[in-house]
């Protein structure tokens, strides 16, 4: 399970040179779009030119003659070479831990039981980048369906990227892409290498690699399978694509077939041929057979009393016993959900509160406050352009999801983006025109800027907006006295013509 994020260089986010004009810009992101999926949002254009510039460096030409050169019969096989440059393949092993209790917990058996005679159960990791989300399938099924498995497991991981694939076919591992494992199962699945663990024998003869680009016509091979992972990719794709590969998706997938989406590549708008279905608080969806009615959920099973308990009760006592009523456990509104996540976020559980959101529906009128919420779980995690991508996705839902705009701001000041900053913070202030937070990131961007008197003006926007607000309180996430006492050093500081 890979997040296709650009590549996070932060040397290349402060000092690389844009050698590229809005024009140009746009042919390069359309381009790359049509070979790979990934759209480029004008906030990885420095991205793309410290790729470029790499390119340009490593063949000794100019931007000029490298256009030439993708005009060219050879020009595809650079294509690949510069995405591989932009695209960053980092992820870890049971990212998506809901999705994968599912699997071992549910799914595999189901699948197991339907299956006629020695029939394998396929998989297929699309998008796999190094490996992680195709090992950690193989763990989780072993552990479903023990060491010795009743029937064949297969599991096909692909990728656009070659270098990922080879890290992918090497298996070792280090650092935070081990930190979701247990230490039970690192020492029954991997093997210690000096400060690396290598992938087992038992995990890694289960997974076959291969280079694919999933614009690309599916091979043959792909044919029967019975689940498909790919997750944190679509998410970076225009409508379209989204659109096309999800329905290439579908008329693969067998009746019943599994598709496993990242949390916020919800389908909403996109295709409407999968049902939801929630298993143990994580939403899979999966392909209905035509004409069927609907599977009712099963009932509560209550055990009756042991016999012991049965003699030892008199007979009128027994005749007369009212039946226990069977109640189901209350769920949690999506309203409390979003106030879980929110109080996780605060207190800097990122990962507890991205499980808890994936309780809330995909077609919830809720989902995109919940996708927003995941946006800001990420940027607090560095993930910045996957943070995007989910804001981006949330506002796509709802054009009026004012979280998004401000996170948008947010993630683009981080990245330098002063402009495009200012531009989306105005859209958030204008749906949320009291937010001290909203000023206080404008002003911000405006003294990042040069632009004083707007800074100076935002700055006292925001304290006027926190002047009721009790200091010992959080806003977003922020300490309201933080915050007005930085508005306050920063007039201070305009005033005095102090820069930073």
């Amino acid at each position: 399970m890979r997040d296709v994020q650009i590549a996070p260089d932060e040397q290349s986010r402060t000092h690389s040179r844009d050698i590229l004009t809005q024009a140009q810009f746009e042919w390069f992101r359309d381009r790359l779009a049509n070979y790979g999926g990934v759209f480029l949002d004008p906030g990885q254009r420095r991205i793309l030119s410290n790729g470029l510039n790499q390119r340009l460096a490593t063949r000794g030409t100019t931007l000029d003659h490298y256009l030439e050169l993708l005009h060219g019969p050879h020009g595809q096989n650079e294509l690949q070479r510069l995405i591989e440059l932009i695209l960053n393949h980092e992820t870890f092993f049971f990212r998506n831990r809901p999705h994968l209790r599912a699997l071992q917990d549910v799914l595999l058996p189901e699948i197991h039981r339907r299956k006629i005679g020695t029939r394998p159960i396929r998989i297929w990791s699309a998008g796999c980048a190094s490996g992680e989300e195709a090992y950690s399938i193989a763990i989780t099924a072993l552990e479903s369906l023990g060491p010795s498995p009743p029937r064949p497991i297969e599991i096909i991981a692909t990728d656009l990227s070659e270098a990922a694939l080879q890290r992918a076919q090497a298996g070792i591992y280090r650092g935070r892409t081990l930190q979701h494992l247990s230490a039970e199962l690192l020492a029954r699945y991997f093997e210690p290498r000096g400060e690396s663990y290598s992938i087992g024998a038992a995990a890694r003869q289960l997974v076959r690699f291969q280079q694919m680009n999933l614009l690309d016509p599916f091979p043959a091979e792909l044919r029967h399978i019975d689940a498909i992972f790919c997750q944190n990719v679509t998410i970076y794709f225009q409508d379209a694509a989204r659109r096309r590969l999800i329905e290439q998706f579908y008329n693969l997938l067998p009746t019943d077939g599994l598709l496993f989406l990242g949390f916020s590549e919800t389908l909403w708008n996109v295709f409407n041929g999968f049902r939801a279905r929630e298993i143990s608080g994580a939403y899979v969806y999966y392909k209905e057979a035509e004409n069927t009615a609907p599977v009712p959920e099963p009932k509560q099973i209550i055990k009756p009393p042991s016999r012991k308990a049965e003699q030892n009760s008199s007979p009128v006592t027994r005749a007369t016993r009212p039946k226990p009523k069977v109640t189901a456990p209350q769920q949690p509104t999506d309203e409390a959900i979003l106030d879980q996540a929110r109080s996780l976020i605060n207190t800097g559980q990122l990962s507890e509160a991205l499980d808890v959101l994936r309780h809330i529906a995909p077609q919830s009128a809720s989902a995109p406050q919940a996708i927003s919420l995941a946006a800001r779980a990420h940027a607090d995690r560095g993930e910045l352009e996957l943070a995007e991508a989910e804001a981006l996705r949330a506002i796509d839902i709802d054009p009026f999801n004012d979280d998004s705009y401000l996170l948008l701001g947010i993630v683009y000041s981080r990245q330098e983006q002063w402009r495009l900053a200012i531009q989306q913070l105005d859209r958030a202030r204008y749906l949320r025109p009291d937010s001290a937070l909203i000023s206080y990131h404008l002003a911000t961007a405006h003294r990042e800027l040069g632009q004083t008197e707007q800074a100076r003006r935002e700055y006292r926007s925001a304290l006027w907006k926190l002047r009721e607000h009790p200091p010992d309180i959080l806003i977003d996430g922020v300490a309201v006295a933080w915050l007005r006492e930085t508005c306050e050093n920063q007039i201070r500081r305009l005033a005095h013509g102090i820069s930073e």
